[in-house]
């Protein structure tokens, strides 16, 4: 049976944009859906 909340990949590309890294990786890790991994 697959499961009810599956796990979401979060690609997070980036290039030549590090001031702006810190703030995106923080607004993954504060979205209410849990089961996520970044990439």
């Amino acid at each position: 049976m697959p499961p009810n909340n599956p796990k979401v990949s979060v690609v997070l590309p980036t290039y030549n944009r590090a001031h702006l890294l810190e703030r995106s990786v923080k607004s993954v890790l504060e979205q209410s859906y849990k089961d996520l991994e970044l990439i």
